[in-house]
């Protein structure tokens, strides 16, 4: 199953090769644009802290889509180097680390995501997956509950949730 990948924004800078790339980074429509603009973007080496993170995060999730998870894992770990405290951070790689069922930390980084946001609707669902993959349904169940707290329309939620409550 696949995730949802959520895409953060840079701010733009002032040069035009700067904006230029980060214009590429933050577009999603083509994400071979998406990978050159974030790779230019960050080897200018001229943003904040933050905006470098979010390039690394956006070229990460490109390569995740794309299978190529060791330059991902680098991507994610260069990202949260930068901006510990973003949640969209963690929930990324953990959508990577689930993709690859390597659950316990994808479980990790779920719960990281919901530490630094508390109404991380999809960080919740996203555990829940990840706690059924390892067997843990009351876990897993009480996940798909707090999703539907926060957002009662994540409809796979509500059906998953009904699903295990049947078991």
């Amino acid at each position: 199953m696949r995730l949802m990948t959520a895409c953060a924004a840079l701010l733009l800078g002032t040069s035009l090769a700067h904006a230029g790339a980060a214009e590429d980074c933050n577009q999603v429509r083509d994400p071979d644009r998406q990978l050159r603009g974030c790779t230019a973007y960050i080897r200018l080496g001229k943003g904040a802290p933050e905006n470098l993170a979010t390039a690394y995060l956006n070229r990460a999730n490109v390569y995740a889509q794309r299978a190529k998870y060791d330059r991902a894992f680098a991507d994610y770990s260069a990202a949260l180097a930068l901006d510990a405290g973003n949640p969209l951070i963690a929930y990324n790689r953990g959508n990577a680390y689930f993709d690859t069922r390597q659950y316990e930390r994808a479980i990790a980084d779920f719960s990281r995501a919901i530490e630094l946001d508390e109404r991380f609707a999809l960080a919740y669902f996203n555990r829940g997956l990840a706690r059924e993959g390892l067997g843990d349904a009351a876990a897993a169940a009480d996940d798909y509950r707090r999703t539907l707290d926060l957002d009662p329309g994540v409809a796979n939620a509500k059906k998953r949730l009904e699903r295990l409550q049947s078991q």
